[in-house]
């Protein structure tokens, strides 16, 4: 089937307002749970929330269910990012967060990260994650074996 210029103009149109769509999506969820703590742009806060972006997150991007699961199940004990150190408990958002919402808020902090991680999350993804045990404690153990730290 051959497209006319102008078909091919809408055709963009609608892939690139589906695109829009789904990042404000995730930015929206952002803004409303996470950037209080991580800062709008995922540079974190000092002493409280570590930064979202940074050299760490290219090898625990590795573990695909790594973010995931730290969202979903929370994340506590005492961490090192960016040669900070956080001692602390990021609680546990599953309740709070439909799968939708979920994959738009984990898709959105890809993007702050800058750099590509392979296909984006779906809803299906994250409801086959958000089925399976877990806790804050379990994904702080996750960090750990990726990182090889202890």
């Amino acid at each position: 089937m051959k497209l006319w210029p102008v078909g091919r103009l809408l055709a963009a149109g609608w892939l690139l307002a589906a695109s829009f769509a789904a990042w404000s999506q995730g930015d929206k969820v952002y803004a409303q749970h996470c950037s209080a703590c991580h800062q709008p742009d995922g540079s974190g806060t000092v002493g409280l929330a570590p930064a979202l972006k940074g050299e760490h997150w290219q090898k625990l991007s590795q573990d695909r269910t790594y973010l995931p699961l730290v969202v979903l199940k929370g994340l506590a004990g005492r961490i090192t990012v960016n040669a900070q150190n956080f001692v602390g408990s990021m609680p546990p958002w599953a309740e709070q967060i439909s799968d939708a919402d979920m994959a738009e808020l984990l898709n959105h902090v890809q993007a702050l990260q800058g750099f590509a991680q392979g296909a984006p999350y779906r809803a299906e993804e994250v409801a086959a994650l958000r089925a399976n045990p877990g806790s804050p404690m379990s994904s702080l153990q996750l960090r750990q074996r990726i990182l090889g730290a202890r």
